[in-house]
């Protein structure tokens, strides 16, 4: 009888072990994603900040594609510096976002409607992304910041995308940057030439947030 009882000693901290490693396993998800602004953004950095305030890290490759495994569960913020976009210097930071899938893109879109979802530039919120920004995500807030990037656009940039072409929750969508087929890449070619750079992208998301008079002081 001893004997089992000794034996049950060793088995059951290796059996709590394993739980634990099972509990971690059904915690985290690969994340994958793609940086782009209508061209792939080659060689860009990329880190990923979770709400627990972990921060992880990537590169893209050629196509603008990154990688990330053992993500945390939950929402999660990406920031994208950097690379080259058909061998030219991305001369914009990109933010994107995801709440629970495995996708997420980095691109003038995502970038535009975390300002509008943060209420301002996705920059200031990133080190300090935690469970209060996480609640600001659910799909009405997202649908409602993507149609006020799309009348921005039109309105304060002439940019007119069409809606129907672009696939709604285009922050979580699989992207094939610089596939003039893919509608999404259609849209993020169609703003490249009127959002530059970082200084265009900030007045643009000033517009999704504040309104194009009162972004641009035209208000009579």
């Amino acid at each position: 009888m001893g004997k089992h009882l000794g034996n049950w000693r060793y088995l059951l901290p290796a059996c709590a072990v394993a739980a634990l490693a099972a509990c971690g396993d059904d915690a985290s998800r690969d994340i994958s994603g793609t940086a782009a602004v209508g061209a792939a953004l080659a060689g860009a950095s990329v880190q990923l900040h979770d709400t627990q305030g972990q921060v992880r890290q990537a590169t893209t490759d050629a196509s603008g594609a990154f990688r990330l495994a053992g993500v945390t569960d939950g929402a999660v913020m990406v920031r994208c510096d950097g690379g080259l976009a058909k061998g030219n210097a991305n001369r914009q930071q990109l933010h994107g976002l995801v709440q629970a899938g495995q996708t997420i893109n980095c691109t003038p879109l995502t970038e535009l409607a975390l300002w509008k979802l943060l209420d301002g530039p996705p920059a200031r919120v990133f080190d300090s992304f935690g469970p209060d920004h996480a609640t600001r995500l659910t799909a009405d807030a997202i649908a409602a910041a993507e149609q006020a990037v799309l009348d921005a656009l039109a309105e304060g940039a002439a940019v007119d995308i069409d809606p129907a072409a672009v696939p709604r929750r285009w922050h979580d969508t699989p992207l094939a940057a610089g596939n003039p087929g893919d509608p999404h890449d259609a849209a993020l070619d169609a703003m490249r030439d009127a959002i530059a750079d970082q200084a265009a992208l900030d007045l643009m998301g000033e517009m999704v947030v504040h309104g194009v008079c009162r972004a641009d002081d035209t208000c009579g």
